[in-house]
């Protein structure tokens, strides 16, 4: 039986929603082992000037705990 922990992150890039989500994953990957799915919760975005400057996606985490 596994026990599955999930946690909320927030990825941003200035290329798209779906780099944001990547993002998101890949800084996680980085210190997390056992990622097993994310949801992505919310896309969002900053603004200035009438132009998107910055795609932000939240995501929820899911990973297996050791």
């Amino acid at each position: 039986m596994a026990v599955i922990k999930v946690i909320e992150l927030v990825g941003t890039s200035n290329v798209s929603w779906e780099d944001a989500a990547r993002a998101a994953l890949a800084g996680a990957a980085k210190s997390l082992h056992g990622i097993i799915k994310i949801e992505v919760t919310n896309w969002s975005a900053s603004v200035a000037d009438g132009e998107i400057t910055e795609y932000l996606a939240t995501v929820k985490l899911h990973f297996i705990v050791d």
